[in-house]
């Protein structure tokens, strides 16, 4: 084939001649050229929304079964083409995998079933069921999942692990077509003759999965993606250290600053400020929030058991003599006190006192002296197992391989509470002092906190009254040390991991 060529005319240049010389006018073209790329990315958005999520509410006679509690409608919106995935937990009590009922003033559970009254008329449950929309028809519809106990399609145990209920495995969502995933869910409950009337509440999160080939989420909830100290269940090693959250105390809705630390624990950098002589408090203390049996909530906010023979005197606050081992005592007048502070969680060099606990306060009321039997309760040295930190947290332990000291052991390099790199500036130490009898002391000087390790000390009274406590000033810091229970001391807690 013969080559094609492009014909170029030439045009005819006019040139001027000036004092005998030509002057010609050229020009050149670069090869180069310069490609100015545009790219816009639409990144990947899945979402889930309820509405009518406040509507599950029925009141139920003993030995009658209720179907169709409310009716929830979520809508699940995907704009890639790779699917998605609904998972169910039970979170009741601000705790994932617990799928109890739990009664408002009894403290009471009602365990998960599928809410009839077989096998069992005597035993109280509640359960849960999902569906889609059919008209109009939906252009991708999400399919009902099953597991061991049955197709959510009917009613069905509330999980304690998430479980998945229902997915879409591919289709866009774009524009209407969104409405292609909706879900509904209700709930059904069976209340046997012997059930005890109060108020009884739950919750169950939905959580939305994507691609629908992802792996289910796990329940541990690290500080970054809680809400409540009690949501939270590891420190993960993810956490840059140092980073400040705020998370509250479901008990009371106390807003408290924590951190992962240079020890790899995680940490409440304020004081505890949990005041069990209020009221609304009070009520809303159950062993799902607090790291207490329901016993010993019960037995503190009572005043005390003659079980265990510790004393009758109720928690009681600023107006008694904290000079006592028996009853469980706080100091909450100074809750709200500023006092010298330093570190991560200092606002202006100040932070709040919290409140002052004797002993037999702090353990929930499990630690304190019997004078009828010369005794402690418990009647061994051991370690306090349980506390008023919330769910998941408790009081640190002390003495060789505790956190105290795994905690100084990793800021030791220095002891100027203005020094970064201090336990003090860590840890944000408010020098809140102590309370004795009918005072608080050391204010400005030195902070104490209790730990849940005994100390050996033998008392002139004539038994171990002495338990570990941190104790700094703004040079200093002791993690050995040991007083009284009888004292009022401040409380920190850690995750326990």
């Amino acid at each position: 084939m013969p080559n094609k060529y492009i014909a170029i005319p030439i045009a005819l240049v006019a040139v001027t001649l000036l004092s005998g010389a030509f002057l010609m006018s050229s020009y050149s073209f670069a090869d180069d050229s310069a490609v100015d790329n545009v790219n816009i990315t639409v990144p990947v958005s899945c979402s889930i929304e309820g509405t009518g999520m406040n509507t599950h509410n029925a009141n139920i006679i003993n030995g009658t079964y209720q179907a169709d509690i409310g009716t929830t409608t979520m809508k699940a919106v995907c704009n890639d083409n790779e699917g998605f995935s609904i998972y169910a937990n039970g979170y009741t009590g601000n705790t994932l995998g617990n799928n109890k009922l739990i009664g408002s003033n009894t403290n009471e559970e009602i365990v998960t079933g599928t809410a009839t009254s077989t096998p069992n008329p005597d035993i109280s449950n509640w359960a849960m069921k999902l569906s889609t929309i059919s008209s109009p028809t939906p252009t991708y519809p999400l399919t009902i999942d099953s597991d061991t106990n049955g197709s959510f399609t009917s009613y069905h145990v509330v999980p304690s692990t998430y479980t998945k209920v229902a997915h879409r495995d591919s289709g866009t969502d774009i524009g209407t077509e969104a409405t292609g995933s909706t879900l509904t869910t209700t709930y059904a409950a069976y209340m046997s003759k012997t059930q005890a009337a109060d108020t009884y509440s739950g919750q169950v999160i939905y959580t939305l999965v994507h691609p629908a080939s992802h792996a289910a989420p796990t329940t541990s909830v690290s500080l970054d993606t809680a809400t409540t100290l009690q949501d939270v269940t590891y420190c993960s090693g993810d956490l840059l250290e140092g980073q400040v959250y705020t998370l509250t105390d479901s008990r009371d809705n106390i807003a408290y600053h924590v951190a992962r630390l240079a020890d790899g624990n995680c940490w409440m950098l304020d004081n505890l400020a949990l005041d069990p002589t209020d009221s609304v408090t009070a009520t809303n203390m159950n062993t799902s929030n607090t790291n207490a049996t329901t016993e010993a909530i019960t037995n503190l906010l009572n005043g005390g058991s003659t079980t265990t023979g510790w004393s009758s005197v109720a928690v009681t606050d600023v107006d008694l003599d904290f000079d006592s081992y028996t009853a469980p005592m706080i100091n909450n007048a100074s809750k709200d006190t500023l006092v010298t502070s330093y570190g991560l969680a200092a606002i202006n060099g100040q932070a709040k006192v919290g409140i002052y606990y004797n002993y037999c306060a702090a353990s929930v009321g499990t630690y304190c002296y019997d004078e009828e039997h010369g005794l402690d309760v418990p009647d061994t040295l051991i370690d306090a197992s349980q506390d008023l930190c919330p769910a998941n947290w408790r009081m640190p332990t002390m003495g060789a391989g505790g956190e105290y000291n795994g905690l100084f052991s990793a800021y030791s390099t220095t002891q100027d509470a203005t020094d970064a790199d201090s336990l003090q500036y860590n840890l944000s130490t408010p020098l809140s002092g102590y309370y004795q009898e009918y005072n608080a002391y050391g204010q400005n000087l030195w902070g104490a906190w209790w730990s849940s390790s005994y100390h050996d000390n033998w008392n002139t009274n004539g038994f171990y009254g002495y338990m570990h406590y941190l104790d700094v000033t703004p040079d200093t810091v002791f993690e050995e040390y040991d007083y009284s229970r009888n004292n009022g001391l401040t409380i920190r807690c850690l995750l326990d991991n």
